[in-house]
Formats: C-alpha cells, structure tokens, sequence
C-alpha cells in the first residue's frame, strides 16, 4: 500500500505513512485563477493500493471536490483500489430531516464519497447517533475509529485522574463519556442538550460535582457553546477546573478564547483538525487500521 494527502492532511498522512512504514506519493495541488481546483499524482501508482488521507474540516465543500479530483487521478493512474482516510467526516451531524425540507446530508456525502470511486473507508469518532454501525451510512466496507481512549490514556499521565469527573453535554455524548470515565476510573454523568439554533443552545441536568475535577468529554467543538454553558454552571458551583477532550476541534468564530473566558482550563484533541490543541496524533490509530 501507498499513501497520499490531500491539502488539508499532508502532516498527518506524513506521520501515517512514517508510522506504518509505507512509501508517501507526493501530489501537486493548486488553483486556477478562477477558483477550479488542480490536482497531479507526482509518483506511479500503477496495480497499487492507495490510502488517501483527507479531513474534512473547516472547508469541505472545496475538500470534498478536491478528494474526488485525487481519487479520479489515482485511478486513472492505474492504482488497483483507494481507501479513504476522512478522520474527520463532515455532514454527518445532519443524519436526519429534523423538519420538512431538509436534505439527508450524511446519505448524500457518502454516496458523494462511493461514487468518486473510493473503495474503503476509514474515519475516526464519527458523528454516528441516529444510525448505530456506520455501516448503516456506507455501502462500501467502512470502519469508524475512536480517539478516546488516547485522548484519556494523554489526559491521565498528564493531568492525573484522582477526584475526577466525566461530564458528556447531551445524551449522544454517553458513548465517549464511558470509555474516558473507564480509562480515569473516574464516574460519569450525562446532561441534557435542547439545540435553540446553529448556534445557540440549553444545557440542563442534575450536576454532582463538589471538590471534583470536572473533564467534558464530546467528538466535535464548533463554536463551543455547548461547552460554555455546561462551564458556566459548572464554576457558578464552584468548581475550580474544568478541562475538555474533544476529537474534533473546529473551535470557529473565536471559540477558543470564549471558552478561556468561560473558564476552561484546558483543551485536549486530536491532529483529525489541525492546531495548538491538538496533543494527541490519531496517527498511530490510523496505522495500525491500514495494518489490518
């Protein structure tokens, strides 16, 4: 197997590649004065396998053309078979028609994905709630990865567990609030969520936190203001720290510093989005998946 990048991933599918021990193609990516990308395959790829990593972060609508220019170039280049490497998959909060007029947005991109011509696919703490197995999404083999219990493993040698708390903001959260609650020996508990908009939202819930260390455990940060208003009550209780570990960082429109502001000690995820937060590398995750 070789191993390529598209724009938004060239790090990352670097680190992969050294881990796993796999030779990296290079790939020339550039536009048109016009806006149209331009995508070239620098290295033969021919009768080979190839793992192309691309997240989708930040600007996926231009990322999402330029996987599908890349993996036209790869099998036009005679590659025998490509597996995406999305670790972070958008539209994928969208997996219902919450009302009337809505697209299906997680059906659409993943048929959007298949018919690139993409064989495989591997992501990492997919937004997977309304469906169970990504399988569900994909009719292609699919396997959804998760970071946690490296987020965890991080948060644990560095910041110490004892007299901790797991908090997960909505009942979607459970699923990672668990597995980070086992790996501190830590309990947890789950609030409530009412999304008032794309940007506004109501935390509510019973909140057992005295003389405890509290860790917010969720997949994505956007603008933070479902962390915010759970550190907002949280420190009108008087909790002195609060740290988060999120998969996926985002943090638009100036979230990071609203989160400081709120109270947030520290911010922990993972390179699926590039940034000073991100002290833990799903790499290694990703390595031992194309092993396999």
């Amino acid at each position: 197997m070789l191993v390529t990048y598209g724009s938004s991933s060239e790090v990352l599918a670097r680190s992969i590649a050294k881990t796993v021990g796999l030779a990296l193609v290079e790939i020339n990516i550039r536009r048109f004065p016009d806006g149209e990308q331009y995508v070239k395959v620098l290295g033969n790829v021919s009768g080979e396998d190839v793992a192309v990593v691309q997240s989708l972060g930040m600007n996926p609508d231009a990322l999402f053309i330029e996987y599908s220019l890349l993996v036209d170039a790869l099998k036009g280049a005679g590659c025998r078979s490509v597996t995406a490497v999305i670790p972070y998959l958008a539209y994928a909060r969208q997996d219902s028609r919450f009302h009337r007029g809505e697209p299906l947005s997680i059906k659409v991109i993943a048929k959007f994905i298949e018919s690139a011509g993409t064989d495989r696919l591997i992501t990492v703490d997919m937004h997977l709630h309304r469906y169970k197995e990504i399988r569900e999404v994909f009719s292609i083999p699919a396997v959804n990865l998760s970071a946690m219990p490296l987020l965890a493993e991080y948060y644990r040698e560095n910041f110490g567990s004892q007299r901790t708390v797991v908090i997960g903001p909505d009942m979607e959260s459970e699923q990672w609030a668990k597995v980070v609650a086992e790996k501190l020996s830590a309990k947890y508990m789950i609030l409530e969520k009412e999304r008032l908009g794309d940007r506004d939202v109501k935390v509510s819930g019973e909140l057992s936190t005295k003389g405890s260390k509290v860790v917010l455990v969720d997949d994505i940060i956007s603008t933070g203001k479902t962390l915010i208003e759970v550190i907002s009550r949280l420190k009108a209780q008087g909790v002195k720290r609060v740290d988060a570990l999120v998969t996926h960082a985002l943090l638009v429109e100036g979230a990071l510093t609203k989160l400081r502001r709120a109270g947030l000690s520290e911010l922990i995820s993972t390179d699926t989005i590039p940034g000073p937060q991100a002290k833990v590398s799903v790499a290694p995750l990703i390595a031992e998946a194309l092993k396999r």
